[in-house]
């Protein structure tokens, strides 16, 4: 079977790599926008970049946190005893913590992925989570409701259906926003992780609506940015604790491990498989067709019986070359006067060319055989030929 040319099997593989690679993006790219889904740093549909600008440009104090929210709260309780301020009263809080969930997280599902919770809230501080999933509805899934921050474009069958909090959104089929005040913090809930999200940013209402909630009475706002997978060099320094490559790999998923080794073994096949210069192509046996033909009549021959063809064809051939040989020209002459010039040139008068050339016709193969030997050594008369497939 012949290779395929080079070009061809580099496109080919070429064309497994691509393959490869799409299916690693497509098996990946889900858990990745879950994970970027929320975050002020993405600027996709889901992302919240362009509320966070929004802020920016209302002069608004926000500040992106990277690190885990217990070092928040420790730095916010040195900063607290720095300058001897107590939070006595609940409506004065000044901090506010925006969490949004990458996705519908369960309410009950909170304590788990925000164990900080109850500090943060018994500290006197603000937590406002976007994303508490709740039961789905008859609600229409979109719809616009009336807040006091303006029309608000809700997307979700998913309402709060307690009515002993404070809503600050709902309509017949339940609550959107609702919050809950404690001794001294206060916690609120969103049903949607999308309420101001940067598909949003024709709708004025979604984005003052969120900007109402965590920076009313001139709080100082911080958006958990760790939940969504960034950390600043520090927490990055905490969780590796090693910059070596065994740790690079206990703290990388397995299934990582693999496509890495096997985009590594696929580029070290594609570059080992060159040849070392041109590539040379391989001819093809030539055919002599005349040793063809006569092989083939040798075999008809041997397969007829046809002995006397054999000698007769034979004989008049070693006389033409007996001839030549004795410098007596290619032109058929009297076996006499060759046998004369035989005798003469290679003194051996002992030999009969006439019975050598002109014998009786064999009968049997192993008289034609020995025949043919006789014949040969006419040339090699000191080498002995075993068997000669000549007929």
């Amino acid at each position: 079977m012949r290779s395929l040319p080079l070009t061809r099997r580099n496109l080919i593989l070429a064309a497994l790599a691509l393959a490869l690679l799409l299916g690693l993006m497509l098996l990946s790219a889900p858990a990745t926008s879950r994970l970027e889904s929320g975050s002020t740093w993405h600027r996709g549909p889901a992302g919240y970049s362009a509320w966070y600008e929004s802020l920016e440009q209302q002069g608004v104090t926000v500040q992106r946190w990277q690190r885990p929210v217990e070092d928040l709260l420790n730095r916010l309780y040195e900063a607290e005893e720095s300058t001897v301020t107590l939070i006595q009263n609940p409506s004065a809080i000044s901090e506010t913590l925006l969490v949004v969930l990458p996705e519908f997280i369960d309410e009950s599902e909170l304590p788990a992925l925000l164990p900080w919770m109850p500090q943060w809230i018994d500290a006197g501080y603000r937590l406002v989570v976007l994303g508490v999933k709740t039961p789905a509805t008859a609600a229409p899934f979109s719809q616009m409701l009336t807040s006091e921050a303006g029309p608000v474009e809700i997307k979700t069958r998913r309402r709060h259906p307690r009515s002993d909090m404070e809503i600050a959104l709902a309509d017949e089929y339940g609550a959107v926003v609702w919050q809950q005040a404690f001794a001294l913090g206060e916690f609120v809930a969103v049903a949607t992780p999308h309420l101001a999200a940067n598909a949003y940013q024709n709708q004025p209402g979604n984005f003052a609506l969120l900007t109402k909630l965590v920076a009313g009475t001139g709080r100082r706002v911080w958006v958990d940015e760790y939940l969504h997978g960034y950390r600043d060099e520090e927490a990055i320094a905490a969780e590796i604790g090693s910059d070596s490559w065994l740790s690079y790999l206990a703290r990388t998923p397995l299934l990582i491990l693999l496509a890495q080794a096997l985009v590594v073994t696929l580029v070290a096949l594609l570059a080992l498989n060159h040849r070392l210069g041109q590539r040379l192509t391989l001819q093809p046996p030539r055919v002599d067709n005349s040793r063809a033909y006569i092989q083939a009549l040798a075999g008809v021959l041997h397969k007829a019986g046809s002995h006397d063809f054999v000698v007769q064809t034979l004989s008049q051939d070693e006389r033409i070359q007996l001839q030549k040989s004795l410098g007596l020209g290619g032109k058929t002459l009297p076996l006499e006067q060759l046998q004369a010039a035989w005798d003469q040139q290679n003194g051996r008068s002992t030999t009969d060319l006439d019975a050598l050339l002109n014998p009786p016709v064999p009968k049997t193969e192993s008289q034609l055989r020995d025949w043919l030997k006789r014949v040969q050594s006419l040339h090699y008369p000191e080498d002995t030929i075993g068997d000669t497939n000549r007929a």
